[in-house]
């Protein structure tokens, strides 16, 4: 940790009331044992080893590490702690702090992949994946997997965090596309009676991980559409240079993995626009569906039109005779399987009904059969659309009944939508900005913020939901100004008439004075310690 720190540093004993622990700990969860037994030792030895802060205002000191060593020292009801007092940036802090909590083993995997992203979106930096891992001593395997964690889709990493599922099962969901994670969570769990009643049961990782192998990573190993095509699909480009492909990152997923595609949507628009680029180079193709019966008015063939030639050669020594389906014929000709697991995929077929050699034991149909099998899909069609019609005029009439603005039951249920939709950290702080929750980030539990936002969702009137409303939707543009127009928050500002350039010399004039004021206190604490050389 000592890399990190090259600014100037003193050490002395501060009183642990002028001490605050930094907003940026990646540490959040906090053993309450643990602590005990530490402040016992603290009573008995002393705090051995210094805590690192940096000044932040006269007699106020921010605990860049040691957060843990402050609490146990609280709970001995020491009055000084030894600290080693740093002058640091911000970029510094995150240094130091990621150094440390590569060091320790209780940190929680998602609050080390927030550290490490922190990391790497900090201005000027210019930290990657490689050098954040030469900075801990870690792989850069290890790196790349936490920093995954950071796309769990909320209410996924909420679970993660109150520990519904270890740091094996959420990488394996990490790992997926944000819209198949929770088909991936749900099946990491399996019911069982415990009782008298359903209890649900975590599946061993291993489990989950052979369930995503075989619903939701597609192989690649014998698609239909060449992988190395680049204008297939020009956004997505070829597979091979793909991202998304197990096969292009071996720090996510074992090397030994079939060769697979993570995005579902793509794979299916590329097998879409091969069969369509196919059906324009060759016209003649007969286009097939593995259906039964292929829908009303279409060109293409159901199961039950056609037969799929098997034309591999009889073998020599064979005294069996060849099937109907190992047998040509003139009739025969090619196809395109245009839906299901071989879609893409060309093969010889015989649609011809009065063929002798593949339709001859086919019967004709039943009338009366096929005549009631019409009236049943009849009937189950008049339902759906029955159905559908139901629930769209309901909604007409929704609509009808909502006036302008919404009262506080809608906005209510706009508000908790987007609040579901919102990660752990941006929960916090908004719960910190309506002042719901005390205490650093590291004091703060999941579940008191969890509570925080049921309060918020209980506002009393419909205008602080509105707010509300507004706050939520603009908190994302709060960090940094955005690299693209437009700047949202901007302009919503200055659509309420806030003088916004008026906000920024007083928040620039402040920034000043607080620097001033730093700089002397500096100025005389050097003065200071010279004075004591000297004597």
């Amino acid at each position: 940790m000592e890399t990190a720190v090259q600014s100037s540093n003193e050490y002395r004993n501060l009183p642990v009331a002028q001490l605050q622990e930094s907003a940026t700990n990646p540490r959040r969860r906090f053993d309450e044992h643990s602590l005990s037994e530490l402040a016992a030792s603290f009573q008995a030895q002393g705090v051995l080893q210094p805590l690192l802060v940096r000044t932040i205002e006269d007699d106020k000191y921010e605990v860049i590490t040691g957060a843990r060593r402050l609490r146990a020292a609280k709970l001995a009801a020491l009055e000084e702690v030894p600290a080693r007092i740093a002058e640091l940036s911000d970029i510094e802090v995150l240094e130091c702090q990621l150094v440390e909590n590569g060091q320790r083993e209780d940190v929680h995997p998602l609050e080390e992949a927030f550290a490490y992203k922190r990391m790497i979106d900090s201005d000027g930096a210019h930290y990657d994946v490689a050098r954040i891992a030469a900075k801990i001593g870690r792989t850069p395997g290890h790196v790349a997997t936490r920093l995954r964690l950071t796309e769990l889709v909320p209410s996924i990493a909420e679970a993660f965090l109150a520990d519904e599922i270890g740091v094996g099962h959420a990488l394996e969901i990490a790992k997926l596309p944000q819209q198949e994670q929770q088909r991936a969570f749900e099946a990491a769990f399996h019911t069982a009676w415990n009782g008298g009643k359903e209890t649900r049961i975590l599946r061993p990782v291993r489990d989950l991980t052979a369930w995503i192998e075989q619903n939701i990573l597609l192989s690649l190993e014998s698609v239909a559409f060449d992988k190395n095509d680049e204008t297939l699909v020009q956004e997505a480009g070829s597979c091979a240079n793909c991202p998304k492909r197990t096969g292009f990152n071996t720090l996510l997923f074992d090397a030994a993995l079939q060769d697979s595609c993570t995005d579902k949507d793509c794979y299916n628009n590329k097998l879409t626009k091969h069969v369509e680029r196919q059906i324009a180079e060759k016209p003649q193709l007969v286009q097939i569906t593995n259906e039964w019966r292929a829908p009303g008015n279409s060109a293409v063939l159901g199961r039950n039109q056609y037969v799929a030639l098997n034309l591999t050669a009889k073998s020599a020594k064979s005294k069996k005779p060849l099937s109907p389906y190992q047998k040509p014929c003139k009739q025969m000709t090619e196809a395109i399987v245009v839906d299901g697991t071989e879609r893409g995929r060309t093969v010889k077929v015989c649609a011809e009904p009065n063929c002798p050699v593949h339709f001859a034991d086919r019967r004709a149909p039943n009338p009366e059969q096929t005549a009631k099998e019409r009236e049943q899909r009849r009937k189950e069609l008049e339902r759906q659309k029955l159905e559908a019609t139901v629930r769209h005029r309901a909604l007409a009439e929704v609509l009808k009944r909502i006036g302008a603005p919404l009262d506080r039951a809608d906005l209510a249920l706009v508000a908790s939508t987007l609040l579901s939709k919102l990660d752990p950290l941006r929960k916090e702080l908004l719960a910190r900005r309506h002042k719901l929750v005390e205490g650093t980030a590291s004091e703060v539990t999941h579940p008191q913020v969890q509570q925080a936002i049921a309060r918020m969702l209980r506002q009393p009137d419909e205008g602080a939901l509105s707010k509300l409303l507004i706050e939520v939707v603009l908190l994302e543009c709060t960090d940094r100004a955005p690299t693209t127009d437009p700047d949202v928050l901007i302009a919503t500002a200055k659509r309420h008439r806030v003088d916004v350039d008026k906000l920024r010399k007083a928040v620039e004039q402040e920034f000043t004075a607080k620097r001033a004021k730093l700089a002397v206190k500096q100025k005389k604490a050097a003065k200071k310690g010279t004075t004591k050389t000297a004597a």
